[in-house]
């Protein structure tokens, strides 16, 4: 790279532009109109009314405290309104996080069914300078590694996992289980145990959480099919809809409500309560790098939970920028997404991402900036301020209830049907991350997915589709030539002097040159270092192996670049070629036979054509020797062979 390049690179990324961008705060934010303060605030707050229920139920996927959901759920609030492109997106504890947290830790001293809160804080800085620097580096394409049809199985297997480990809150039984099958096999064991309070509870929760489901879609309808409904209905529709939204905390307020009617009447032993949580906000501190056996604990964490965060987060980015019209960039949303964790874990945040929902809520309330992340934010520390000693009186089977209903729609078995209509070898990889996923865990199931994706990837790499044919068995003599000059099948040779072509040989001088002698290598695919020992084994056997080669045309037609061990393994094969064929005269063809050519009578063997520029020079510049010629189309590639018989 050139001094003029390197000094233009430094320039444009410490330009103004270039440092606006990294905070994208200082692009929307001049340009902010007091009109969008009220749908900011109303977008904000009905945002909070769903992370509050759902902070406190995937703090219990985490198998963390329930105060740590919420720790988890102000600060990527407050970040991402700096230095986040998107102004739907809303960050902080998610389902599948929290599941991957779970994986990551040791048993608290105090509790043995809950994880010691330090090990997830810790990596959620570790996650987020991994993030921060891969976003700097310019790196976040590397997500594009990780296929839809992984990332399907993925969400199914996760979704599974967390439904089935909320089983046992819904009847309210108690077991030691991590893995999917052992949740299925710790319910059966123990439903004799079930607590009827809890399971009835738990249903209701689950039924009324649909319905508002159902109803908040069905209101959205009813306002888009009637636009010029009178005010009334506008204010009815909207008011169904907020229901709806708002649905998580309608369940948890009542089944709270429920809980302590029940402790009045002298029953407050019927339902399973979340216990107190604490009051106030923790206390800032840095992450805690020196706990007993950290790495060894983490583990592939390090590596699986950046990057699904990432994943979930430009996934959710990208889809709701195309809704609305707007650009996000990836590695900013990884300097975001890794600002978030790692200020977050100051204040005992564990690893947060995008969650759908809440984005989707988000935008579904009309938000028009990122300022609506100010307003959940705000709420969220208030309720950690005042309203935390009314949170023990939450019942587990509700947020049981809360989290089967937020994941549901995350499965997705109709893909398994798709694919087996669109691309049967697409399954592999999908049932593989799908079935490791669910007995390993989903961080194994994920890196297995991948691994195999990239085998199916590379295997092309490695066993390149190579066309060979004899040419008396396709050449047509009486085809018109391609007037680009490039090959599309044989087009008509016209040898030196005239001659005509006569169908079964190529007429050169005074002699007829068999055509069934001169083999074709069609190159149909890029070739690259992993396929070169099968290249050469495949040029010996079909070509060198042959004794009725006495000829070969080697078609780089749709080879666009080569590397160097390939150029070894033609070099190889041209040596054995040499050698198998007896001794070589001198032959340089460029473009066509010249008259040298003619008059001295040299051999040519091989031929190497329809190569661009760039392939044209790597071979030229390995110097395959004197019984290899270079020509531009078939048709001078022929007279060469041909002007070699003569």
């Amino acid at each position: 790279m050139e001094k003029q390049e390197i000094k233009e690179k430094i320039s444009n990324y410490c330009s103004k532009d270039t440092w606006k961008a990294r905070f994208p705060i200082s692009i929307w934010l001049p340009t902010y109109k007091i009109g969008y303060a009220i749908n900011d605030f109303v977008a904000g707050i009905t945002v909070a009314l769903t992370v509050l229920p759902q902070g406190l139920a995937y703090a219990s996927i985490a198998k963390l405290p329930a105060q740590y959901g919420l720790y988890s759920s102000f600060m990527g609030c407050f970040v991402y309104f700096f230095l986040g492109m998107s102004k739907d997106v809303t960050v902080g504890p998610t389902a599948i996080m929290s599941l991957l947290v779970s994986s990551y830790g040791t048993s608290n001293s105090t509790d043995d069914s809950l994880n010691d809160p330090a090990y997830a804080i810790t990596l959620a800085c570790i996650c987020g300078l991994i993030q921060i620097v891969l976003g700097v580096l310019h790196l976040g394409a590397l997500t594009s590694f990780i296929s839809a049809t992984v990332i399907s199985g993925f969400t199914t297997a996760s979704a599974l996992t967390i439904g089935a480990g909320q089983i046992k809150n819904l009847f309210g039984i108690s077991y030691e289980g991590d893995a999917f099958y052992e949740d299925i096999i710790g319910v059966f064991s123990n439903i004799t145990d079930t607590n009827v309070w809890d399971l009835l509870l738990g249903s209701v929760s689950l039924i009324i959480l649909f319905l508002l489901k159902i109803l908040k879609d069905a209101s959205m309808k009813w306002e888009e099919r009637d636009p010029d409904a009178p005010t009334s209905y506008i204010v009815l529709y909207k008011s169904l809809w907020l229901l709806g939204t708002a649905r998580n905390a309608v369940v948890v307020i009542a089944s709270s409500l429920v809980a302590v009617i029940l402790e009045s009447t002298g029953h407050e032993n019927e339902l399973t309560l979340t216990g107190e949580v604490p009051a106030g906000l923790p206390s800032p501190s840095p992450p805690d790098f020196t706990l007993p056996g950290l790495m060894d604990i983490l583990g592939v964490g390090i590596a699986i939970v950046p990057l699904i965060g990432f994943l979930e987060a430009i996934a959710i980015g990208k889809g709701f920028g195309r809704q609305n019209g707007y650009k996000v960039e990836p590695n900013q949303e990884l300097i975001a997404l890794g600002s978030c964790n790692v200020l977050g874990s100051f204040f005992s945040s564990y690893p947060v991402t995008g969650s759908f929902s809440r984005t989707s809520i988000n935008n579904q309330s009309g938000v028009k900036t990122q300022a609506g992340n100010l307003v959940t934010g705000t709420l969220v520390i208030m309720s950690l301020l005042f309203i935390t000693p009314a949170f023990q009186y939450i019942p587990k089977a509700a947020l049981a209830a809360v989290i089967i209903s937020a994941v549901f729609n995350m499965m997705n078995f109709r893909i398994f049907l798709q694919l087996w209509k669109l691309n049967k070898l697409d399954l592999l990889p999908l049932s593989a991350t799908f079935i490791s996923s669910l007995f390993l865990g989903v961080a194994y199931g994920t890196l297995i997915g991948i691994g195999i994706d990239l085998l199916i990837m590379l295997y092309p790499s490695a066993r390149p589709q190579i066309k060979v044919e004899f040419l008396g068995n396709s050449f047509t003599p009486t085809a018109r030539l391609n007037p680009t000059g490039r090959h599309r099948g044989y087009g008509t040779v016209v040898p030196v002097g005239g001659d005509s072509v006569p169908d079964d040989g190529l007429l050169f001088g005074n002699r007829k040159f068999d055509l069934g002698t001169i083999t074709v290598v069609h190159l149909l695919q890029g070739l690259f270092y992993p396929s070169s020992e099968f290249i050469q084994e495949k040029l010996t056997s079909e070509v060198v192996m042959n004794p009725k080669v006495e000829g070969a045309i080697i078609d780089f037609d749709r080879i666009t670049n080569l590397d160097y061990s390939i150029i070894v393994a033609l070099k190889d094969f041209v040596a054995a070629f040499q050698k198998s064929r007896g001794s070589i005269d001198i032959a340089s063809v460029k473009g066509g036979p010249s008259d040298n050519l003619v008059a001295r009578q040299v051999p040519v063997i091989i031929v190497f054509t329809g190569m661009n520029e760039t392939i044209e020079n790597q071979l030229k510049q390995a110097e395959f020797g004197d019984a290899v010629a270079f020509c531009a189309d078939m048709n001078t590639a022929l007279s060469s062979l041909a002007s070699s018989y003569d």
